[in-house]
Formats: structure tokens, C-alpha cells, sequence
């Protein structure tokens, strides 16, 4: 029990600082600090899931969900945070924006599967998304 408390805690912690970084990097983006943001998310990623931006745009498509949600342990909440930040840097002519909008839509869509809802802010995001690929 103490233990399911820890990994439950991690996670709660995980979701509060993906949302504190999306905060920070709209904040950098309005103020036109663009290179500044890509490293603090950058460092965030590695401290929290071992992982980059760099290694997110890596991971083999077939297998990106899985990997975030079975190896990292990232809620549906906190991939909803991780797809609003790649788009954030891919918005931000990042040299592989293609890839990482590619990537968004995978946890789009799959958060449209694996919700009962449907939000009307995601889907304006993901044809948005499709119109830059």
C-alpha cells in the first residue's frame, strides 16, 4: 500500500510539473524567448521521464504510447500536458516539427480512444496539427 502511495504521488507530481512547464513555455513564447524554452523543457523531460525532446521525437511510432504509458507511467492527463508542449515547440519551427506534430496526433488520437469524452479544444488542436503535415 505505502508503495502504490509513492508511485500514485510520483505520477500526481509528473502531471504538476508538465503543466507548470507548459505555463513557463507560454510565457517564453509571448515574450519571444524561444531557445530559453526548448532547454528548460529539455531539462524538465530528462528529470522527470528520463527522456528529451530528442528522445520523444526517437521513440518508433509504432511503439510511442506504449513506451510513454507502460515504461514511463504518464497519465492520460499529463500526455494531454506532453502533446500541448511538443506542439508549443513544433509551433516554434523546430527542425523536426513534422515529426513531433506526428507524434502529437498519436497521443490525440489515443487520448480520444481512451477518454469518454469528447473536447472541442482537442480536436480544433489536432486538425490544426493535420493541416501542417
Amino acid at each position: 500500500m505505502i508503495r502504490q502511495d509513492f508511485i500514485i504521488k510520483q505520477i500526481n507530481q509528473l502531471g504538476q510539473v508538465l503543466a507548470r512547464l507548459l505555463s513557463d513555455l507560454q510565457g517564453l513564447k509571448s515574450s519571444g524567448q524561444k531557445s530559453a524554452g526548448l532547454e528548460i523543457t529539455n531539462q524538465t523531460l530528462k528529470n522527470e521521464l528520463d527522456l528529451d525532446v530528442q528522445d520523444l521525437i526517437d521513440i518508433p511510432t509504432d511503439n510511442f504510447i506504449d513506451t510513454l504509458t507502460d515504461q514511463k507511467n504518464i497519465t492520460i492527463e499529463s500526455l494531454e500536458k506532453l502533446a500541448e508542449i511538443l506542439v508549443l515547440i513544433a509551433d516554434n519551427n523546430h527542425e523536426d516539427s513534422q515529426i513531433m506534430y506526428q507524434k502529437c496526433v498519436l497521443i490525440y488520437e489515443y487520448l480520444e480512444k481512451a477518454e469518454d469524452s469528447y473536447t472541442l479544444h482537442r480536436q480544433w488542436i489536432l486538425q490544426r496539427i493535420k493541416k501542417e503535415l
